[in-house]
Parts: C-alpha cells; sequence; structure tokens
C-alpha cells in the first residue's frame, strides 16, 4: 500500500503518481499507536519508501519524522496531556530507542507557532526538544559494534580507507572526506556527479553493515542503515540559500549520503551519531573536529546550515557509552484527509 501511496517505483524518479516528493526526505511513513509499555506512552514505527525500487526500508528511524510523532499522537487524542509543557515518551520499534519528546500544550493540542529556525526549512516554529535515550541499540552491540574506535575498508579504487563504525540512533560510518580529495563542504551535486567517490562510499557502507552484523552478505545491506557520512575540518561554505558561513561558525563539516544521494541538509539520527562519535577520543570525527564538542554540544556545518546537537558520552571501565542525544526541531499539521490507492 505505501508503495501506491507515495508512488513508488518510479522509473522517472519523480513519484508524480503518488503522494512522494522525488527525494528521500519526502517518500516516508509513521505508524503511530499507544504503548503497552511501562517505559513509554506511544510507539511508532518509521518506513522510508524507496523512489525508483518496490522497497519499504525499515530498518531505521527518522529523527525530523520523529519529532511530529508526539504532537500527532497529542493532536489524534492517541494519548491526551494537559496544558503546558509536555514530555512524550515515545518507543520506536525499528532501533529499540526510547525517545523523550518535549513541547508546549494549549487548548489540547500542539503549539506549533514560534520562533525557532531549523537549518533547510524555510519559516519558524515553536521548539520540540527530542532526547534520545541510552540510543546505542540498532545493533545491540553497544556505541562501536566492531570493538574499534578507528578501523580501515578496502574501497575499490581507493584502496584501505580509514572509518569509524558507531550506533548511536542510527549506525553510521564515518569517513575522512581529505581520503577523496574532498573538504565535506562541497555542494551535493557536485560529489553526487563524482561517480568514483560515490560508488567507493557505497561499498564502504555495506561492508560496514557485514562487520557491524546487520547482514552476512554485502548483497543484503538494507538502504537506510547504515548510513554513511563524509567528515572534515569546518571550512568556509555557501548554504543551498545562499548564506556564507565561516568556519569559526561550526566544529565539523559533514555531507552525509540519503539513499544513494547526498542528503540537502543532515539527518537527525545521523547527526546525533555524529554528535557522539565526536567525542570518541581517535574516532573519524573526533580527529577532525580537534576535540570540539567534547563539552557535550557540537555544531555540524551541512548543505543547509549549521545544525547544533547534544550528546553524553563517557568512558566507563575502558569502554565508550553514549548516554543521550539531543536536538531541538520544529513541526506543524500541513493536511489530513483521504488518499486513494489502487
Amino acid at each position: 500500500m505505501l508503495l501506491e501511496v507515495l508512488g513508488s517505483p518510479d522509473p522517472y524518479g519523480r513519484q508524480l503518481n503518488g503522494l512522494g516528493g522525488g527525494i528521500s526526505s519526502l517518500s516516508k511513513a509513521m505508524w503511530v499507536e499507544r504503548s503497552k509499555r511501562n517505559d513509554a506512552d506511544i510507539d511508532y514505527t518509521f518506513a522510508q519508501i524507496a523512489i525508483d525500487q518496490p522497497i519499504v526500508d525499515t530498518s531505521a528511524n527518522c529523527g525530523n519524522m520523529s519529532s511530529a510523532v508526539g504532537q500527532f499522537a497529542v493532536d489524534e487524542g492517541i494519548f491526551p496531556v494537559p496544558d503546558g509543557d509536555a514530555v512524550i515518551r515515545m518507543y520506536n520499534t525499528n532501533t529499540d530507542i526510547c525517545v523523550q519528546s518535549h513541547f508546549k500544550v494549549a487548548g489540547a493540542r500542539a503549539v506549533t507557532e514560534g520562533d525557532l529556525e531549523i537549518p533547510g526549512v524555510a519559516g519558524t516554529g515553536a521548539p520540540v526538544r527530542l532526547e534520545f535515550m541510552d540510543p546505542a541499540r540498532v545493533t545491540g552491540r553497544g556505541l562501536l559494534p566492531t570493538g574499534q574506535v578507528r578501523e580501515t575498508i578496502d574501497a575499490p579504487g581507493f584502496g584501505e580507507v580509514p572509518v569509524s563504525i558507531v550506533d548511536a540512533a542510527a549506525l553510521c560510518v564515518f569517513v575522512p572526506a581529505e581520503f577523496f580529495g574532498l573538504k565535506a563542504c562541497e555542494a551535493p551535486e557536485d560529489i553526487e556527479a563524482n561517480e568514483p567517490v560515490m560508488a567507493a562510499l557505497e561499498a564502504i557502507r555495506r561492508q560496514a553493515a557485514v562487520r557491524a552484523g546487520l547482514c552476512e552478505r554485502v548483497e543484503d545491506a538494507a538502504l537506510s542503515a547504515p548510513r554513511i557520512a563524509l567528515v572534515a575540518a569546518p571550512g568556509a561554505f555557501q548554504s543551498l540559500e545562499g548564506r556564507e558561513y565561516q568556519r569559526e561558525g561550526f566544529d565539523l563539516a559533514v555531507r552525509m549520503v540519503s539513499m544513494g544521494t547526498i542528503h540537502r541538509a543532515v539527518m537527525v539520527t545521523g547527526a546525533m551519531c555524529l554528535a557522539a562519535a565526536s567525542q570518541i577520543g581517535g574516532s573519524v570525527p573526533h580527529s577532525c573536529a580537534a576535540g570540539a564538542g567534547d563539552e557535550g554540544a557540537v555544531r555540524l556545518g551541512n548543505p543547509s546550515g549549521v545544525t547544533v546537537l547534544g550528546a553524553s558520552v563517557s568512558r566507563e571501565n575502558g569502554s565508550w557509552r553514549v548516554h543521550s542525544t539531543s536536538i531541538m526541531r520544529t513541526c506543524r499539521r500541513l493536511m489530513d484527509g483521504h488518499v486513494y490507492h489502487l
């Protein structure tokens, strides 16, 4: 049903025969229901619908979509709360992670008007604070699922590439952009046009899936897990809206791959993972950021601007542990109604 509703698979890549928008950010869905768990108020499941393939991928969560789940549950009466500051405990079935959503409620509905601006989103809205609790749960192997802070993976045409494989809100592979002659400040389309680099990143991503225990063969790696990102030290760049950013304005540059293309901003769960990884001494992100983020906050320079995240990471008995990751988002209802499918 979701394939038909979103308009997939579409050989033209536009999803004109459905509700999808022809890019990964606009081809998603959520199921929401009241939870039977003692530690959660609602359960939710995320689905990423491929655009040109008949695939509904439920191997990962979406942080941006997560920002709307709590408000939807309140507005629809799935989990009513009194007016004031609300905290909705949400259990994500994809990743086995509990997320706390903090927002204001007035008149039994979530407040949506406010002055918070999100990079990549026009306009402003009321703040929604998402806090992912004990988020190293995607693989069941902890924050470093391979047991290594840094390792190498062979990439066709490039040789052994240094990587860090980290599990925090999402399973991600972080690669130094300089290894490919890049700065992670390039426009998304410029990186996408570099076919050898894009092919190498996909090969690395699939090998990392096997190493992290998500699958036994590289051919079986899911489209959305693990995620992979190019990271680098800060450098001046121009955002998609034309705003100029200087290196002093952020801690780490990132260009993240989403379903085979460079994300036009940065995926929330991937950004959370990067914030946590930047605090792990010796990791690829930590080396690129030169220690930035050690105080629990990190500013990520991405194609749409600068995104600020929080992460609580510590080293206990020789092992790294992430306690929580957090980010501010906005959301509002655009429509409700009926959708017709064949």
